[in-house]
């Protein structure tokens, strides 16, 4: 099961995947450029991701570092799935219409979108008897 994670817990966790291995002071000075945050907070955001298996502590003399537990690549899909399924009920119509409209999607953003979606049909396609 996916635990749950805020919106700082998010940011802190994108910390340590670009730093890693990385300290609570680089994790902090970098989020702090763009909140208003006290150091004891993302320390305290940091404890709260070990204790919920997303990240560990490297043993060792000096500052504590950090490591990610769960690679990106397999963390996301699971939050976005848990999004869908809580948040927006199961359905993705509320998420493909964000994309349809969203005036942030580059040109890349676009073409990858239209290389997943047409995989999918193929994929579908492929495991629909009725379509043999």
């Amino acid at each position: 099961m996916v635990p749950s994670l805020g919106e700082l817990e998010m940011q802190v966790l994108q910390q340590v995947w670009d730093l890693q291995p990385c300290t609570e002071r680089q994790v902090s000075d970098l989020i702090r450029q763009d909140r208003d945050i006290a150091r004891t907070t993302v320390l305290k955001t940091l404890q709260r991701l070990e204790s919920k298996g997303i990240i560990q502590r490297i043993p060792g003399d000096g500052p504590i570092h950090f490591k990610a537990t769960v690679e990106r690549k397999k963390l996301l899909p699971q939050l976005v799935r848990q999004f869908v399924n809580t948040i927006l009920g199961g359905s993705t119509d509320p998420l493909v219409a964000y994309f349809a409209d969203s005036r942030q999607l580059t040109a890349e953003d676009l073409k990858q979108l239209k290389s997943m979606t047409s995989r999918l049909s193929r994929d579908r396609k492929s495991n629909d008897p009725t379509q043999e």
